[in-house]
């Protein structure tokens, strides 16, 4: 079913706004490389439905690298390199490039060694997790990605109402018979924190109990994130007092505690605050990532039959909603997908208009070429 049923939203044709980001991080000194990089992967993530990754996040990304939260033009540096094990420092340039690095550096070490385990530290923003687990299984590969956000505190911890912990997604990636892999690509909370955002932003409401206030109390308004904000303000998670929830009471909150561990401890990037800490740490995605190379254990066609044989076979059950089909991880994905491509970005207007501020600020020339991207629906 195509998403135009939503309301107070306008489409905005992909290849446009492709265009207008990439012109955006030029005007921030990023190179012509890095920044269409950072264009294709934060529109890829509103192309599969991971909106909260999108490109909502461009004035952020801005006002990070006025921060001094990221730079531009850094290139990521191997410093532990021991067979299939790696250790690479992103230097805190963008995550969109150093991600690539360390993927295809794990993709290298995987197919020479059978296995490897790389980690990633410092880096800024990574996007869309999933995105990384889609290029392993696109060279054939079945990785994993645990993945923490040191210096953010958004989560509260399964009994708690404050936040102790960030978002810390995990992906999980196997390669497809089909041209389409099977990607999990989940937030250890509730939603990710910029799903909160685009609800700001008068997009998609919050689900039931996504936020906790600071007095115990389970809420989907934005404001216990952000405070009170004007439309054209970026939201701020440090002027809000309330808190994300972990997903799955108990057993969420847990796995949400171990990719702190994973992505951020062992990694060297840090976890997302301490007790002895004096001080907020700075921002940086940490991420462990795993790879196999599957014919090092088994017969590849075989494995690739299996897979199909157990996807269809889940989806093959009689759905509990008579107007809905089962799906596995990635499926709806590429549902959402085809629609975007042909139909545009589903975006609430005020995101689209705070882009075009952004660039306005920045004195992009001729921004009214972008007028013809746009369709109301």
């Amino acid at each position: 079913m195509s998403e135009r049923g939503k309301t107070s939203e306008i489409r905005v044709d992909v290849n446009y706004a492709i265009e207008l980001i990439t012109d955006i991080f030029k005007a921030k000194s990023c190179n012509n490389y890095e920044a269409k990089t950072i264009a294709e992967r934060l529109c890829g993530s509103n192309l599969k439905g991971h909106d909260s990754h999108g490109i909502v996040r461009v004035p952020r990304y801005v006002l990070w690298m006025e921060w001094g939260w990221v730079f531009p033009n850094i290139k990521p540096e191997l410093i532990v390199d021991s067979g299939a094990l790696a250790l690479i420092d992103a230097k805190q340039g963008f995550g969109q490039v150093a991600g690539e690095f360390a993927v295809d550096e794990g993709i290298r070490r995987a197919k020479l060694h059978g296995v490897s385990v790389v980690g990633l530290k410092n880096s800024g923003h990574l996007g869309r997790i999933g995105d990384w687990s889609e290029r392993a299984a696109d060279a054939g590969l079945v990785s994993l990605h645990f993945v923490n956000v040191r210096g953010s505190l958004l989560v509260a911890p399964f009994g708690g109402s404050d936040r102790r912990g960030s978002t810390s997604p995990l992906s999980i990636g196997v390669p497809s018979k089909d041209t389409d892999h099977i990607i999990l690509d989940m937030a250890t909370s509730t939603v990710a924190e910029g799903k909160v955002m685009v609800a700001q932003k008068g997009g998609k409401p919050l689900p039931s109990g996504a936020l906790i206030d600071s007095n115990g109390n389970l809420t989907i308004n934005p404001e216990v994130m952000y405070g009170k904000i004007n439309e054209n303000e970026v939201p701020n998670s440090e002027n809000g007092t309330g808190a994300i929830t972990a997903f799955g009471l108990h057993k969420g909150s847990g796995i949400n505690f171990m990719m702190e561990i994973l992505g951020g401890a062992l990694t060297g990037s840090g976890v997302s605050a301490g007790i002895d800490d004096k001080e907020k740490r700075k921002f940086a995605n940490g991420m462990l990532s795993l790879y196999v190379k599957v014919d090092n254990m088994v017969n590849f066609e075989y494995f690739l039959n299996e897979v199909r044989s157990y996807a269809d076979f889940v989806r093959s059950s009689p759905p509990a909603n008579k107007n809905e089909k089962v799906l596995i991880p990635g499926d709806k994905e590429i549902i959402t997908y085809k629609d975007r491509l042909a139909n545009g970005l589903p975006v609430a207007p005020i995101v689209w208009q705070n882009i075009k501020q952004t660039a306005k600020d920045l004195n992009i020339a001729n921004l009214d070429r972008f007028n013809s991207a746009i369709n109301k629906t």
